[in-house]
């Protein structure tokens, strides 16, 4: 039987009050998690505790871009009542990608997407053009029991998805790397070789958009003439030997869920980047 839960005990929601209260008690916190009623529940009891101009953004909201107006709307260049501006945010990834909130600074992660780039995402949503903060503060629970527990999940997972294969087949690209133990712990330590890549990488967003302001300023014609080339378009640029990039093909991949990704591949296939600067900068080329 499961006993009614006590909010008051929840020692994971208690650390996040203290965070916005004392922590960060004026500061404006921008708060992701990975479900909608996990969402509800803080805003919900964060309220009962007294933090005020605190609003739940998830995929069932109207309209998630007024609730990011009313958190950042220096920012996002609107106006509101002083009266409806808004301290807190907790979101669902509905608002981790395409949102201008540099108002705010700090970035708490409640649970950790196994998508790593969910991460980078999430803090590019303050890491932007305009923040004016010395430094980005991103905070990351981790389970109870630590990261171990995590990995014994997904090694129960692994064995159960390989018991169901034995039986009806088709399993073995999504149980694939499912449990690769070291590379897991080291993702989550950060020892993976994909920070030594994405530690000085930017927000792919932002940094088009500063490409973007000043090639039009020194050129006005690209205003009309870029947003008029078809949605989908292919081209080549000669490589240029010497500066240790190999032949390859650069790729933008945007997913159902609106995830967006840039990715580097030799002519081999294998991964040489997924450094959206790097990337960037490795297409870059004259206007005409």
């Amino acid at each position: 039987m499961v006993q009614i839960w006590n909010p008051a005990q929840d020692e994971k929601l208690n650390a996040l009050e203290r965070l916005l209260t004392t922590t960060h008690g004026t500061q404006k916190v921008l708060v992701f998690t990975q479900f909608a009623d996990t969402a509800h529940y803080l805003v919900s009891n964060l309220r009962q505790r007294g933090v005020r101009a605190i609003a739940d953004v998830t995929g069932q909201s109207e309209a998630p871009h007024k609730i990011a107006d009313r958190f950042s709307p220096v920012a996002r260049k609107v106006t509101i009542n002083p009266a409806d501006e808004l301290r807190v945010i907790v979101a669902t990834d509905v608002l981790s990608e395409g949102q201008n909130l540099q108002d705010a600074h700090v970035v708490v992660n409640y649970d950790l997407p196994w998508a790593v780039i969910r991460l980078v995402q999430r803090a590019g949503r303050v890491d932007r053009i305009g923040q004016q903060a010395s430094e980005i503060l991103c905070y990351s629970f981790l389970p109870t029991d630590g990261v171990e527990s995590v990995l014994k999940l997904r090694q129960r997972i692994a064995q159960r998805l390989t018991s169901s294969g034995d039986i009806i087949g088709g399993f073995d690209q999504l149980i694939e790397g499912l449990v690769d133990e070291t590379a897991v712990v080291d993702v989550y330590t950060e020892r993976s070789k994909i920070y030594e890549e994405t530690d000085n990488d930017v927000d792919m967003a932002s940094y088009c958009y500063q490409i973007w302001q000043q090639a039009t300023m020194t050129n006005r014609t690209l205003e009309q003439s870029i947003p008029n080339l078809p949605a989908q378009i292919r081209s080549a640029k000669a490589h240029r030997a010497g500066l240790g990039e190999p032949h390859g093909v650069l790729s933008f991949i945007r997913t159902k869920s609106g995830l967006s990704a840039l990715t580097y591949t030799n002519v081999a296939g294998d991964v040489v980047s997924q450094s959206a600067k790097r990337i960037i900068d490795t297409a870059a080329c004259a206007h005409d």
